[in-house]
C-alpha cells in the first residue's frame, strides 16, 4: 500500500475506535449525537480511502467506482454533522440552525448533482480517486468539483463565527484552535476553484490538492488541540484542590 493508504487506515482505525467507545453513552442518552455522526462519516470515508479496501468494496458494487460516490456522500455528510457540532461548540446555536436548515435542501441537491455527474462519466473499471479518467472525461472533473460545493457553503457559514469566537465556549474549544479551524474553513470556501481551473487546463490538476490539504491540516489540528484542551481541563476539574484536601485532613 502507498503512504496515503497507510495514513488513511491509521486515522480510520482511530475514528472507528472512538466511534465504538462513544456508542454506549449515546445509547444511554448522554452522548453527543452530532459528534458521533461526525466520527461515523469520517470512519467510513477514511476506510474507503484505503486502496485495497476501496477496490474490494467497489468490486462488490460492480467495479464502476460506486465506492467513490459513496465516499463523496460521506464527505458531504461529515460537513453537515461536523458543521453543526462545531457551531454548537462555540455557543452559536443560530449558526447550527442555519446549517441544518440549509442542509435540508442543499445536501440532497448536492448528492443528486454528484450522482448525475457520476453516471454521466464513462467509468469502465475501478480507479481510486478516478485519476485514470480525469484527463479524458470532463464529467469526472465536474463530478469532483461537485463534491466541494456543499462543503464550501457550510464552510462559509463557519469562518466568521470562528474568527469572532473569543469567549469560553460550551465544549472548551480554545482560542487558537478556533482560529486554525477558521483558516481551514476559509480554504474550504475556495476549494471549488481548483477544479474550475482544471477544466480549462488539465495540467493544473494539482491546484485542488494545494487548497484541500492545508484546509484539512488546519481543521484537524484545531480539532485535536481542542480535544487535548478539553481533556486536560476535565482532568484538572477532577483533581481535588489543595485547599479542600487540607480541610479534609484537618
Amino acid at each position: 500500500m502507498v503512504f496515503s493508504s497507510w495514513a488513511a487506515m491509521i486515522l480510520a482505525s482511530a475514528f472507528t475506535l472512538v466511534l465504538g467507545l462513544r456508542l454506549p453513552r449515546l445509547i444511554q442518552g448522554s452522548g453527543n449525537l452530532w459528534l458521533w455522526l461526525t466520527h461515523l462519516g469520517m470512519s467510513i470515508g477514511l476506510w474507503l480511502a484505503v486502496e485495497p479496501l476501496y477496490l474490494f468494496v467497489d468490486r462488490l458494487l460492480g467495479s464502476v467506482n460506486l465506492a467513490n460516490l459513496l465516499s463523496h456522500f460521506c464527505i458531504n455528510f461529515v460537513f453537515l454533522a461536523a458543521g453543526v457540532q462545531i457551531a454548537l461548540s462555540i455557543g452559536r446555536c443560530d449558526v447550527a440552525s442555519r446549517i441544518r436548515r440549509f442542509s435540508a435542501v442543499g445536501l440532497p441537491v448536492a448528492m443528486a448533482l454528484m450522482s448525475v455527474l457520476f453516471f454521466a462519466a464513462d467509468l469502465s473499471y475501478s480507479s481510486m480517486g478516478l485519476d485514470d479518467f480525469r484527463d479524458t472525461e470532463t464529467a469526472v472533473v465536474l463530478y469532483k468539483l461537485s463534491l466541494y460545493l456543499y462543503p464550501a457553503v457550510v464552510s462559509s457559514m463557519l469562518v466568521k463565527p470562528l474568527v469572532q469566537a473569543t469567549t469560553p465556549s460550551v465544549y472548551r474549544v480554545p482560542y487558537y484552535s478556533k482560529k486554525l479551524m477558521s483558516v481551514g474553513f476559509a480554504f474550504g470556501v475556495v476549494a471549488p476553484i481548483g477544479h474550475l481551473v482544471e477544466l480549462s487546463n488539465r495540467q493544473l490538476d494539482w491546484l485542488t490538492d494545494l487548497i484541500v490539504y492545508p484546509a484539512m491540516l488546519c481543521v484537524l489540528t484545531g480539532l485535536v488541540l481542542a480535544w487535548i484542551s478539553a481533556l486536560l481541563t476535565h482532568r484538572r476539574e477532577l483533581q481535588p484542590s489543595p485547599r479542600s484536601h487540607h480541610q479534609k485532613v484537618s
